[in-house]
């Protein structure tokens, strides 16, 4: 439920000040599915237990990576192949 109410946190957020204080955030892909499941939670058509239930992953699971401040860009390293 943490991690749903964090998507949720941040998909509610219009402003361009970020909405938590992490430096870097890991976690799930968000496809057009999950945005659908958001949507009917913040209009309280889900409960938060529910929308977990309908976040769980099917399948493949894809990951993204959030580096957003200048501190955690400043760790990245380009790799040449």
């Amino acid at each position: 439920e943490e991690w749903a109410e964090f998507v949720v946190m941040n998909r509610k957020n219009n402003s361009d000040v970020p909405a938590h204080p992490y430096d870097i955030v890991i976690g799930p892909i968000a496809d057009d599915t999950v945005g659908v499941q958001i949507r009917r939670f913040i209009m309280g058509y889900l409960s938060a237990s529910a929308l977990v239930e309908e976040l769980r992953f099917k399948g493949d699971h894809a990951v993204q990576y959030f580096f957003g401040t200048p501190k955690a860009i400043q760790l990245l390293k380009r790799i040449e192949l």
